[in-house]
């Protein structure tokens, strides 16, 4: 494989991953739109995050099903100061979020600038060698 065509082939699948990272935001705008706030629900506490890796832990009862909703600070702080978040539901999904935590945008943003870089440099500094095979990069 030459190099060229693998920075395409990199490129490609970047494009495709935010597409579908898109979608899935798309998606969550969607039901957020299209159905009302979930009001059934039991809130049973949190867990806090133990170290800066893992995520703040939210469990809520809602149709005799225990859910764990991991989040942020941003949302904790919120709840924590007495303002509770609107809960939405998706019923295809089996999926509880809070309004806007469908999926991040950031996450569609992240994954098509990290395609534009890792192509655009990787083309810049093997520019002259772009028609070589992989094997000698």
């Amino acid at each position: 494989m030459k190099i060229k065509t693998l920075f395409k082939t990199i490129f490609c699948a970047g494009l495709v991953l935010t597409l579908v990272l898109y979608l899935c935001h798309l998606y969550g705008n969607y039901i957020e739109k299209t159905q009302e706030p979930i009001t059934g629900y039991t809130y049973n506490g949190f867990k806090e995050k133990s170290n800066y890796k893992s995520s703040n832990t939210i469990l809520i009862t809602y149709k005799s099903k225990q859910y764990a909703l991991h989040t942020g600070d941003r949302i904790l702080d919120k709840i924590k100061s007495g303002y509770f978040p609107k809960l939405y539901y998706s019923s295809k999904t089996d999926y509880l979020f809070f309004e806007g935590d469908y999926l991040p945008v950031g996450y569609a943003k992240a994954a098509l600038i990290f395609t534009f870089i890792f192509s655009g440099i990787g083309t810049l500094i093997w520019r002259k060698q772009l028609d070589d095979d992989i094997s000698k990069m």
